[in-house]
């Protein structure tokens, strides 16, 4: 009994070796596009005595009921339609679907030899209208701005020669595309698209779309699958708007609004103003009052989430304002010589543009009109001192500050200059006017004088006037002295020549009676009228009208020739008078020179400039400069063998002498007299030197 069950079961594990079941592998399912074609993946085995029946003879059929053969099968491909049968691949391909219904189809296959057989189970086929759904992987999409990004879009391909296009939509990066095989041995077209996540994707829908043509001729439909990403980001395009908007007028308020972009939203908005490299909080809020001017009016925020914190771009606002920084510049810069011509430039800021510029010069606190324009040429002078301008728009009006012009012109000498001298000493003073800064020299008896002989103290008014004190402590014993102060730079000179007298003057006579005082004052008149009458009868004269300088000899003498050959001595004296020294005793102005000067004659205004330099429109306010040259002859005759006297040595005339004699006379009395006696008497006698009195004697001396 136990032998026999062994026998049976190995006869049954040999059977189950040696004999191979039925078998097909296909998708229990296909979904094909209506007017497409359709690819069935198809395999097959059969019973291992039936191998050997496979052969090229072997044909497949396809009928929609299991219980058919050859002649009933409603679906008969033919070989190049199917795959290799010999080695059991059964794959078949129809491109014409309208042979196709929706049912399920079961594979037979059939050969001119035993081996016939249906296989089941069978494939539904679903003939559809519509393109089948498309996969997206992965499905959503929650990332951070910068991650790197791989999306695969899947569409099912029925018809392996004609599979679907995809499409991404946008094209955010590199896209590849493969045809895969699933389990089921069914096909499907795939997509990958890789890219890096922005900002900018964040909320828009990526799609991708799948195109399938149809064989038939009608159109292609299309597929799609989409996702919306979800990108965190810091803040992003952040701008300020400012309310009102245009320009704004100076120090009034305005409403700055800050907006971004930001996953997730932003947390706070902090503002600040732009000033310079500099940065300066101001406050807090998506929206900020604050008061604009012309130097806080460029401003930004900052927006903060999460992620990060970024900045908008600097907001500047249209601020009107009148001029400001209103500079004068000139050219050519440094000190510069009287009467010449300089350019003045004016510049501002200002919002809107500076509508005109007007120019000023400064007189105390008075301002006089001298032209208009940004530019402005001029003519200086010795009183062009201090100009500015000022610079107009619809806003108001701007005003620079003082520009200081340095003019240079040669010395002079002060009206203020004098001498006093008593029994024991003899006090003078000297007063200059130059720029550079003058310095003075003093000659006594026309010999330089140093501090070893003389005490001479020089005291700086300002850098323009230089006042000197000469003191000489027990006078020579002559009637007269000469004495001489000259002041120069280098530009020029000028000096003023002092005839003083030793003869001592007692202070007591300060303390007369006015009666007296007026008495005196005439008889000095008399006195100088006689002496003058006396010496123009002793010394005839004739005028000669031409100019002289400092640096011209006025005074020449010649000596008598030999016996028998008598010949003139001339003594030519330059007399020169100020027209202001004239005027004196009514206006005394401390600014008029002592002696002729090239500097002293009038000087023309700018050329296009109103102003530039003082300029009277009455001729009677100019300098009237007087010069007079007095001949004063003499005859004398010698023996012979007798030496040539000269009575006027060089460099001193008879007219000198006679005038320096006159003046330490008026100089001694008008110690005893008051101010405006002593100026009433100058006046008159300066009157008397310059009038027709002069003019009428010379004449008469003509004639004689």
């Amino acid at each position: 009994m136990a032998g026999t069950l062994t026998f049976l079961l190995v006869c049954s594990l040999l059977q189950g070796a040696l004999c191979e079941k039925w078998a097909i592998k296909m998708p229990q399912n296909i979904n094909v596009l209506r007017g497409s074609c359709v690819t069935i993946p198809c395999s097959f085995d059969v019973n291992s005595d039936h191998e050997k029946y496979l052969a090229h003879t072997c044909k497949a059929f396809w009928n929609d009921s299991p219980s058919f053969n050859s002649e009933n099968a409603k679906l008969k491909p033919t070989k190049d339609m199917t795959g290799d049968l010999t080695k059991k691949d059964c794959t078949t391909t129809f491109n014409n679907t309208r042979l196709l219904q929706s049912t399920k189809y079961f594979f037979r296959l059939d050969c001119d030899n035993p081996l016939k057989y249906t296989f089941e189970p069978g494939v539904d086929i679903s003939l559809i209208d519509v393109p089948p759904s498309l996969t997206l992987t992965p499905s959503t999409l929650e990332v951070k701005e910068g991650t790197s990004v791989s999306l695969t879009c899947s569409a099912p391909a029925p018809c392996w020669s004609h599979p679907p296009a995809l499409t991404w939509t946008p094209d955010l990066g590199q896209s590849q595309e493969t045809l895969q095989e699933n389990q089921d041995k069914t096909k499907v077209k795939t997509s990958v698209m890789n890219f890096t996540a922005s900002h900018l994707h964040h909320g828009n829908k990526i799609s991708c779309t799948a195109v399938y043509r149809k064989q038939n001729g009608s159109p292609y439909v299309t597929a799609e699958t989409s996702l919306t990403p979800d990108i965190s980001y810091s803040p992003k395009n952040i701008t300020v708007s400012v309310s009102p908007s245009g320009p704004v007028p100076e120090n009034s308020n305005v409403t700055l609004t800050c907006s971004s972009n930001a996953n997730p939203a932003v947390r706070n908005y902090t503002w600040y103003r732009a000033d310079g490299d500099q940065e300066a909080l101001i406050g807090t809020g998506s929206s900020f009052n604050v008061a604009v001017s012309k130097v806080k009016s460029i401003f930004f925020c900052k927006a903060t989430n999460a992620l990060g914190c970024e900045r908008s771009r600097n907001l500047q606002i249209d601020v009107q304002y009148s001029p400001k920084n209103i500079t004068v510049s000139v050219s050519p810069s440094g000190p510069v010589p009287e009467n010449s011509n300089l350019t003045l430039t004016c510049s501002s800021n200002a919002n809107p543009a500076v509508e005109n510029y007007t120019w000023y010069r400064a007189d105390g606190n008075q301002e006089t009109f001298i032209g208009t324009g940004m530019s402005l040429s001029i003519n200086v002078c010795r009183d062009t001192r201090a100009l500015f301008c000022k610079a107009k728009n619809e806003i108001g009006v701007g005003h620079s500050r003082n520009m200081q012009i340095e003019v240079q012109y040669p010395p002079q000498i002060l009206l203020s200059s004098h001498c006093s001298s008593t029994q024991s000493q003899l006090n003078c003073s000297c007063e200059t006017l130059g720029n550079p800064s003058p310095t003075i020299q003093w000659y006594l008896n026309e010999q330089p004088v140093n501090h070893s002989k003389c005490e001479i103290f020089n005291q700086t008014l300002n850098r323009t006037i230089l006042r000197s004190f000469f003191t000489l402590n027990q006078p020579h014993k002559k009637d007269h002295l000469t004495l001489l102060c000259r002041s120069f730079n280098s530009l020029g000179s000028a000096s003023q020549q002092f005839c003083v007298s030793s003869q001592q003057i007692s202070t007591e006579h300060q303390l007369l009676y006015p009666a007296v005082i007026s008495t005196l004052a005439v008889l000095l008149l008399a006195l100088l009228l006689y002496v003058f009458f006396i010496r123009v009868q002793k010394n005839p004269c004739k005028n000669k009208g031409h100019l002289t300088d400092e640096n011209n000899t006025t005074a020449t003498s010649q000596p008598l020739t030999e016996e028998g050959n008598e010949e003139p001595s001339t003594t030519e004296e330059c007399i020169y008078a100020n027209a202001d020294g004239l005027r004196r005793a009514e206006n005394l102005h401390p600014a008029n020179i002592a002696g002729p000067s090239s500097t002293d004659l009038p000087s023309s205004g700018p050329k296009n400039a109103e102003g530039g330099c003082k300029k009277s429109d009455k001729k009677g306010d100019e300098n009237e400069l007087i010069y007079s040259n007095v001949n004063w002859k003499r005859k004398s005759k010698k023996k012979k063998g007798e030496k040539s006297l000269d009575m006027n040595p060089p460099g001193r005339s008879y007219l000198g002498e006679e005038k320096c004699m006159v003046m330490g006379l008026f100089g001694t009395v008008s110690q005893i007299l008051p101010e405006k006696v002593k100026d009433w008497v100058a006046t008159k006698w300066l009157q008397l030197v310059q009038g027709d009195l002069l003019e009428k004697l010379g004449e008469a001396l003509d004639m004689q």
